[in-house]
């Protein structure tokens, strides 16, 4: 069985965590395929769980840091690397960025889209002109210079959210003017640029599609949409069914996106039109991608397939489910851990412990 050695970063993070669950997954309960994964996780501290659920673990510094990109060049030819996942949104520039560098010196393949197009998707105002431009179910938008016009068409509450940044930091509902002059100013005052959006006011259709598209043909390998039920940001219940409607618009911006890789479109229904709106697309893996993963449709394996293998992959079928996210904990034994600390190794082992009594 042909071993393949995968570098995940940003490990005490959901997104990281999900791809290291898929990964996993796939040892566990796909040993006929030919190949199993051995797992190197990094993250920038040693309170990160996902360093004890992985084969081996080295900390590295942040990605801000001028010995970063060296770091990850290291440890990627260091441990022969085959395929390296990024973990997390502040990552995934600067590893997109010298995607080709890392992958001349390492020969590890960088899973990631074109810069273009994480460029583009890190932009949530860039997102909507893409969107728009293209007649692909943008939510109307505006930046503050063009308000006044922009209120004469909608009426609040409005959504007033950074462009740059992730997750829901910073997002603010309005009601009146001085809510909404309020919440510029703050992201504003945090050195991010605000822009405004209608509010689609259906919390209970907010769907989250996953899409894998081929890195040499640009077409879509797998795609799998689910409902999913909000709290604090993350997805904790998920309902992963056949949604055509969703399903229909997001492969049809996936294609327009002339790109490889993953693919993660955040969507509404609006309930003036009761059209499917798009909200962000993420360059990425979602932190649901485990969810995916266990109704068949294993988007780090596929990819992974993809690029090192050369498979040509089209799956059109999965198993609906209804998914309950819950807390669980692991325990790392804090003498073994104090060892490896005043070791300060490059490469490290640790295992923590799960217990089943839930």
């Amino acid at each position: 069985m042909k071993k393949i050695n995968a570098l995940v970063t940003s490990v005490g993070g959901i997104v990281a965590q999900g791809i290291i669950k898929s990964l996993k997954y796939h040892n566990k309960y796909q040993n006929n395929t030919g190949h199993r994964y051995e797992i190197l996780g990094t993250d920038i501290n040693y309170e990160a769980a996902g360093l004890y659920r992985v084969h081996k673990f080295s900390l590295v510094t942040k990605p801000s840091d001028r010995n970063y990109l060296k770091t990850i060049l290291e440890l990627c030819i260091k441990n022969k690397i085959h395929v390296l996942f990024i973990g997390s949104d502040v990552e995934l520039p600067i590893l997109c960025k010298y995607r080709e560098k890392i992958e001349n010196i390492t020969g590890a393949k960088v899973i990631t889209s074109r810069e273009n197009v994480v460029d583009m998707c890190r932009d949530k105002y860039l997102t909507y002109q893409f969107l728009e431009k293209n007649d692909l179910n943008a939510i109307p938008t505006c930046l503050p210079d063009d308000m006044d016009l922009f209120l004469k068409e909608e009426k609040f509450p409005l959504v007033v959210k950074p462009r740059e940044g992730f997750g829901s930091k910073l997002f603010q509902l309005v009601s009146n003017h001085d809510e909404l002059d309020f919440a510029i100013r703050s992201i504003e005052n945090a050195n991010w640029k605000p822009m405004i959006q209608k509010y689609l006011n259906n919390d209970s259709k907010e769907y989250t599609t996953g899409i894998t598209i081929d890195k040499d043909v640009r077409q879509v390998m797998s795609s799998i949409t689910m409902r999913k039920v909000l709290k604090h940001g993350q997805t904790y219940k998920a309902f992963i069914d056949y949604f055509p409607q969703v399903k229909k618009i997001c492969n049809r911006i996936a294609s327009s996106l002339d790109t490889e890789g993953p693919i993660n479109i955040q969507s509404r229904i609006d309930t003036d039109d009761k059209k499917v709106k798009i909200i962000e697309i993420n360059s990425r893996f979602s932190a649901s991608c485990p969810m995916r993963t266990v109704a068949g449709i294993n988007e780090p394996d596929i990819i992974t397939r993809n690029v090192l293998f050369n498979e040509k992959i089209k799956i059109e079928k999965y198993r609906p489910l209804i998914c309950m996210r819950y807390w669980n904990e692991t325990y790392v034994d804090k003498e073994k851990l104090d060892k490896v600390k005043s070791k300060k190794s490059t490469i490290n082992k640790l295992n923590s412990e799960i217990f089943d009594y839930f």
